[in-house]
Formats: structure tokens, C-alpha cells, sequence
């Protein structure tokens, strides 16, 4: 099979997977929070280093990393954490701003705020047909009233990168706290004083490292602290209870850091697979249309719509010899229509034929050539059979 969801999850890339196997077996095995024997310290300084590397890709500081079990939970904290911390402390900001097309975790912990605060208001910053937050319209929406303004720094259906630094930057001026889901931004660089960002969510399983993992960047110079969302032990500062795992610490910070280096050659392959999968479209006659836009847009990502195609029929036809996705949101094993693409201005029945695509470091251009084939093949097939059936 031809995997091309990378937007979803990312493999473990052999060289990580090695660090995460060495340091399960033989390294750190212990509980890094046990303080009074050579095992727990060995576990607990692998744990520091791993902070030490993650606060070298951010520009940060280690004391202001802190892990999490993934970006959902990192995201759960920064917008619950921020609303409770706000409560606690009687601030009277009360509102918070997200983009219309921010992940489900994002929206629905924001409009949980208002469960627990009456007082609290979500107000939804809208995006222009590329999948670009509105500027004009964010200065209009923000004001003194705003506790919080979480915005994507690149979205995970569309791909399309956000103006984070400038974002930052109006936040600042109302004295806002910003916070940046950066699970789908290991392409662009996440310097968290150059983009003034306050915190910062990140996940392991986006950047070639095992699932389970992920953090959250939260500034020493923030306005506000995120009140804790979880309780038990006094881990991490007692910020975030429960047990962490040296191996999964490592094998993120370790992924992030190799991302990094290689950046820009994967940069480069990767534009280079989906300009050779359209190309392998194009002379195949496949008619589709681009959702958002391909300059400001993470490199591997492809979101097209098949006219007359239904998304959902292609991608069960294109097993199991191809992976991707409709980017929709699954709730209780009810697949509904991307709330993203709508947001964009596409209609449902447009919204019906577009699927995403999205190229990683192990795929290949013969890949890329062969999966155009197939999906092409598909396409017509699924046209002609349409056709026949219109006719009868």
C-alpha cells in the first residue's frame, strides 16, 4: 500500500524508533520522578536532556517545556488551563478567539470554557478562500476583553500556514495571551520569540516519533499560567500530573531535532512529489480543483476536489492499495462533511469531492507516480459508471 495520510500520522522513522528501542530497554526503564536511587536519576536526566533539545528547536527554555500525551491534551490545557487560571485569579477577560477551521480539540475545549464560566464568549475569527486568517477582521474582533487567542500555525486539512508572527504580534498589543497548535508545522520554524508566541502545542506522531507524545510550550513571560487540567503527583513542576515516559520524551525531542536539520532538503522532496503527482493528473485528463493555496501552504499537502466524484466511494475503491483521506471530522463513526472546507466557502456537494493527500520523508517519486496512476484510473472509472447510470 501507498500511504499518503502524513497530515493524520506520520511512520517512526528507523532512526528514532532506534533511540525509543535503546532507551526502553536498557536506559530508561525506570520512573524518572523516583528521586532516590541511580535508575529513576538516569531516567530523570534523560528527561532533561530531552527538554534541553526541545527547547533548542523553539529558541526557549527548558523550564518552559513541558509534556503531555499529545497536542489534544496540550491543547485541552492551554485553552481550559488558561480560562481556569483566569477564573482563579478573578482576571475579567473573558474572551476567547479561535480560527473557523482550528482542530476539533481546539473548538470544542473553547466552547467547554462556556460551560464552566456562563461569562465566557467564543468568538470565531473567519479565513478567506485560501484558508488565511483574516487579519482586518481579527484587529476589528480582538479588544481588552480577549483572555486568549489560539490559532493554527498550519492547518491539517488545507495546509495552509498562518501569519503567526503577525498574529502574535496584535495579540501583544491588547495584552491577549496567543497560543499556536503546531502539530502540522514541523515545515516552518516555530521560533517562539520571533512569532511571539506564548505557548505552543506540539505532537510526536506528526513528526516521525511513536504516538503517545506530545508538549506543550508554555513562556515564563506569559501574562497568565495555564491552571493545571490534570491531578495526581507533582510532576513537572506540578503542572501536569502523571508518569513520564523517558523513551517517548526523547524519541520526540530526537524527531524534532533531525526534522530541523534536514528541513529544507525535505522541503524540496516533498514539493517535488506533488508537483510530480499533479503532473501524472494532469496527463492523465483528471479535472480537480485546489482547496486553499499552494504558496503559503505546508509542502506535502495536497486538498483537491474530483468534480462529479464522491471522496468518500474513491478512497474505499482505492484500497488497499492507497491511504488518504477526506480530512473529515469522525464523530461516533458518523463521517460528516469537513467543517474546514465549509468554512473556506465550499459547498457541501463540493465539499463531497475533495479528498487530502499528503506526501512524507519515505515516499517516493515512483510513488508518487504510481498512486497518480491509480487514483486517475479510479476517477474515470467511477466518471464512466456515473455516466452509464445517468443514461438509463
Amino acid at each position: 500500500m501507498i500511504y499518503l495520510d502524513n497530515n493524520s500520522s506520520t511512520c517512526v522513522d528507523p532512526d528514532i524508533f532506534d533511540i525509543f528501542q535503546d532507551i526502553t530497554v536498557s536506559r530508561g526503564n525506570s520512573n524518572p520522578h523516583s528521586s532516590e536511587h541511580a535508575y529513576g536519576w538516569e531516567a530523570s536526566e534523560i528527561i532533561e536532556e530531552s527538554k534541553l533539545l526541545m527547547s533548542d528547536y523553539l529558541n526557549a527554555t527548558p523550564n518552559e517545556i513541558y509534556f503531555t500525551s499529545g497536542a489534544t491534551e496540550s491543547n485541552n490545557w492551554a485553552v481550559i488551563g488558561t480560562a481556569l487560571s483566569a477564573r482563579k485569579k478573578s482576571n475579567p477577560r473573558n474572551e476567547i478567539l479561535v480560527s473557523s477551521i482550528e482542530h476539533k480539540c481546539i473548538l470544542n475545549s473553547a466552547f467547554f470554557t462556556t460551560e464552566l464560566f456562563k461569562e465566557f464568549k467564543i468568538i470565531e475569527v473567519p479565513v478567506n478562500y485560501d484558508g488565511q486568517i483574516d487579519i482586518d477582521k481579527l484587529k476589528e474582533l480582538i479588544s481588552d476583553k480577549t483572555l486568549l487567542v489560539s490559532i493554527m500555525t498550519v492547518n491539517n486539512e488545507v495546509g495552509t500556514v498562518q501569519p503567526i508572527k503577525d498574529i502574535g504580534s496584535i495579540c501583544k498589543q491588547y495584552g491577549a495571551i496567543f497560543h499556536t497548535d503546531a502539530a502540522q508545522a514541523a515545515y516552518t520554524s516555530l521560533d517562539v520569540i520571533e512569532n511571539n508566541v506564548d505557548m505552543l502545542s506540539l505532537s510526536g506522531h506528526k513528526v516521525y516519533a511513536p504516538k503517545g507524545v506530545g508538549a506543550l510550550f508554555i513562556s515564563d513571560d506569559i501574562p497568565l499560567k495555564p491552571s493545571p487540567i490534570l491531578f495526581g503527583g507533582g510532576q513537572q513542576d506540578g503542572m501536569r500530573a502523571g508518569t513520564l515516559s523517558p523513551a517517548l520524551c526523547m524519541s520526540m525531542a530526537k524527531a524534532l531535532q533531525k526534522t530541523k536539520l534536514i528541513r529544507e532538503d525535505e522541503v524540496k522532496h516533498l514539493s517535488s512529489l506533488r508537483k510530480v503527482f499533479l503532473k501524472g493528473l494532469d496527463n492523465a485528463n483528471v479535472s480537480y480543483i485546489l482547496n486553499g493555496c499552494m504558496n503559503a501552504r505546508h509542502p506535502g499537502n495536497l486538498n483537491i476536489q474530483i468534480p462529479r466524484v464522491d471522496a468518500s466511494t474513491l478512497i474505499t475503491r482505492l484500497q488497499p492499495k492507497i491511504a488518504i483521506s477526506t480530512g473529515s471530522a469522525c464523530n461516533s463513526g458518523v463521517i460528516k462533511g469537513s467543517y474546514v472546507l465549509k468554512a473556506i466557502g465550499l459547498t457541501n456537494e463540493e465539499v463531497q469531492s475533495s479528498v487530502r493527500i499528503c506526501f512524507g520523508r519515505f515516499n517516493t517519486e515512483s510513488e508518487s507516480i504510481h498512486a497518480a496512476k491509480i487514483i486517475s484510473h479510479e476517477v474515470h472509472t467511477m466518471l464512466s459508471l456515473s455516466q452509464g447510470v445517468s443514461q438509463i
